[in-house]
């Protein structure tokens, strides 16, 4: 079944504020929208140029074969613009909440083995280090510190599987916020994932990093993908800037592994930043 999506968000922006005024329209799915209180803590995200301007008149236009949604998060406001009503498992998206988890109970308690551990599981997707610091963490007591500390409403804990916590688009923006800038985590360990998340195995870091507008930008990158009998799951999830932006698709097999998935992920990206020449903010690009 092929379901089409056409979505037209504009956004307006003054200086440090934003004030965001939205109007979408879709032929299958409504818009997800919402606000969330900024995190106390100041932002540790590296800011090497000036804040990139809000995409205006921005078209998202992807004909899905399946279904997805998506949403762009202004990380110092907490201020979201996205459609679609796709909850979809997390899968190796949730490691990054792992990182801070364990990094933030640790700190200066971190052995060599575990730092490379955490350096396996952002820049490799190792699972089974993942695995062994989930059940150090607690088990479903890591991911239900995730809810509670990222603000989450509608993601949902699948027992004793991290990568089956279900969420949607909106949601991760919101875990990727946290990673960014939420609290618990010190500015050490919080520059040192956020650099292992910029520099992770292409391989694994497809999609949003991928779309032309974000060239030369290195967004910090954690997604997620898996083929559950013959459907995908693929969920992109990027923070650069002051944005987080998360894309979440599920589709039947296309048989070309998860490219598909990815391919849907980037054309967000270029549709939502391509109109504007994000190079001629004042400052240089980077890292």
């Amino acid at each position: 079944m092929r379901n089409s999506a056409l979505v037209v968000v504009l956004v307006g922006v003054i200086l440090g504020a934003l004030a965001a005024a939205v109007c979408v329209r879709s032929a299958n799915v409504p818009a997800a929208a919402g606000t969330s209180p900024a995190p106390d803590v100041p932002p540790s995200f590296p800011r090497t140029r000036a804040a990139t301007p809000v995409p205006e008149a921005a078209e998202v236009a992807v004909d899905v074969r399946g279904e997805w949604s998506w949403a762009l998060r202004e990380t110092a406001t907490g201020t979201v613009v996205g459609a679609g009503t796709l909850r979809n498992t997390t899968e190796s998206m949730i490691k990054s909440w792992l990182a801070v988890d364990y990094l933030a109970s640790r700190e200066s308690r971190i052995s060599a083995g575990d730092e490379d551990r955490v350096t396996r599981m952002i820049r490799s997707g190792d699972d089974r280090a993942a695995q062994t610091l989930y059940l150090r963490l607690g088990g479903d007591d890591s991911i239900a510190r995730m809810i509670r500390t990222c603000g989450l409403h509608d993601t949902t804990i699948h027992p004793n599987w991290w990568s089956k916590t279900a969420m949607p688009a909106t949601e991760a923006t919101l875990l990727g916020r946290c990673v960014a800038r939420g609290p618990g985590l010190s500015p050490r360990w919080r520059a040192k994932l956020l650099d292992l998340m910029r520099s992770a195995d292409p391989a694994t870091a497809f999609g949003i990093p991928e779309a032309p507008a974000l060239a030369g930008l290195h967004p910090a990158v954690e997604n997620g993908w898996t083929r559950h009998g013959t459907w995908w799951t693929v969920n992109c999830l990027a923070m650069w800037d002051h944005w987080v932006l998360a894309v979440m698709v599920h589709y039947p097999d296309q048989g070309d592994d998860h490219h598909y998935g990815a391919e849907v992920c980037k054309s967000v990206a270029q549709q939502l930043f391509g109109r504007i020449d994000i190079g001629s903010t004042t400052g240089a690009g980077g890292k």
